[in-house]
Formats: structure tokens, C-alpha cells, sequence
């Protein structure tokens, strides 16, 4: 599929919004219920495996989970090509 140039520039001007998922476990709505503040919920993921990035809904790339100035930020480690991105996009009629 070719992207026109007009289409192109409409597109990269479009804001996003990238969730970054650290991880997932499954629990049982009465556990769910009985959290309280200090709980801890594990996750079925390795601990140092960072996490992954998304875009409506669509695993886009991974990272590493690092600190900047008191916020949590995403070291980008792996990422889809730009022309896969740029098509994604395209698809989801994000222009």
C-alpha cells in the first residue's frame, strides 16, 4: 500500500496515546475485592524484563523501565520498523 505525501504529513502531525504494560496476572474478583493499600500483586513476568509498548491496543515495540527526574520514562529497545508503524496507523484511520 503507498502512502501519499499528503497523507504522510497529516498522519505524523496526529497525537497518540502509548500505554506501557509492565506485566499481567490473573486473580479472582474475591481476591480483587479483599486489596487493600500495601498489597502486592505479582506479575507473570521476570523481574528486570521491562515492559511492553502499545498503541491502540497493538504491541508496537519493548523497553526497559527507567527513572528520569522523579517519573517513570521507557528506554525504547526494540520498536516496529517506520514504515510498519506509519501503515498501522494508516489502517486504524488515525487521518
Amino acid at each position: 500500500m503507498e502512502i501519499s505525501e499528503r497523507d504522510y504529513d497529516l498522519l505524523v502531525d496526529t497525537e497518540i496515546t502509548v500505554d506501557v504494560i509492565l506485566g499481567n496476572t490473573n486473580i479472582s474478583i474475591s481476591d480483587f475485592l479483599k486489596l487493600s493499600e500495601g498489597d502486592i500483586i505479582s506479575l507473570h513476568k521476570p523481574a528486570g524484563s521491562g515492559g511492553d509498548i502499545y498503541v491502540n491496543s497493538r504491541i508496537i515495540g519493548t523497553g526497559d523501565i527507567i527513572v528520569i527526574e522523579d517519573k517513570l520514562a521507557v528506554r525504547v529497545q526494540d520498536a516496529m520498523d517506520s514504515d510498519n508503524v506509519i501503515r498501522f496507523f494508516f489502517e486504524e484511520n488515525m487521518i
